[in-house]
């Protein structure tokens, strides 16, 4: 990974902004409430003790003995990984209830495809639940909340809304994470954000094709994951699917 690609995903991991530092040193800070970590032109990091990090060391730290003992008497933290897998939390702000029902139907949509890409132990929502929450008024966040209530918050173990603080956490169930699974679930998780809060209306059919790689690039292009900048995250979320990227009819060996 470049210097530049793993700065931009340390920096969103972490949730601050990267600062280049210029001449002399050209090396990158990012500076947390807990840790300063300065990236340098060779792209090694170190934290404020002068100790050396790898990325896949900040990206998935190891559990310490204090975490296991208390792992069952705590909330998973809402944003990094636990031992079930990851969350990220995403704000609620420019969201409305027709647009969190967007959100609802697109993971719905294409979860199929998602659990394959990131290995899934569980699906996100049951297999009816996008369905039953269209026969519902979302208008608002009040409709959608109410909504939400009648159809059961259980019933989208992958998905969960904090209504009170104004934000919503996307979960992944899997224990084959690694640091660029971890960034393209970042990426993937925002732009769909961004595409629930533009459409007007999106659909929650599932479209059972015969090349599912083809069908999820080029949702994944739809979406807005196009260009050199998402070549490895687009890498990293075919890998596991079958068929062909490149052509939507994949040949039939001749017989």
């Amino acid at each position: 990974m470049e210097r530049k690609e793993m700065v931009k995903k340390l920096g969103e991991f972490l949730g601050v902004k990267p600062k280049f530092l210029n001449a002399p040193t050209f090396n990158y800070e990012i500076v947390t409430e807990e840790e300063t970590y300065t990236i340098d032109r060779f792209g090694e990091i170190t934290i404020s003790t002068g100790e050396e990090q790898t990325f896949e060391e900040i990206i998935n730290p190891p559990a310490t003995r204090e975490d296991l003992e208390n792992v069952n008497n705590k909330e998973p933290a809402a944003e990094g990984l636990n031992l079930d897998g990851m969350e990220l939390t995403l704000p609620l702000e420019g969201h409305t209830g027709i647009t969190l029902r967007n959100l609802v139907n697109m993971l719905f949509s294409k979860q199929h495809l998602v659990m394959k890409a990131f290995d899934l132990e569980g699906p996100l929502m049951d297999g009816t639940f996008a369905e039953d929450l269209s026969m519902k008024e979302t208008s608002t966040f009040e409709e959608f909340k109410e909504a939400l209530d009648e159809l059961g918050f259980e019933r989208l173990p992958g998905l969960t809304f904090d209504f009170e603080n104004e934000k919503f956490t996307i979960k992944l169930a899997t224990d084959s994470l690694d640091a660029e699974k971890i960034g393209a679930f970042q990426d993937l998780a925002s732009l769909i954000n961004k595409n629930a809060q533009k459409q007007k209306r999106a659909s929650f059919k599932q479209v059972q094709d015969d090349n599912p790689k083809y069908a999820f690039r080029t949702w994944l292009i739809r979406l807005g994951m196009n260009g050199s900048e998402y070549k490895t995250t687009r890498k990293v979320l075919l890998a596991n699917l079958e068929g062909s990227g490149a052509f939507r009819k994949v040949s039939e060996p001749n017989g």
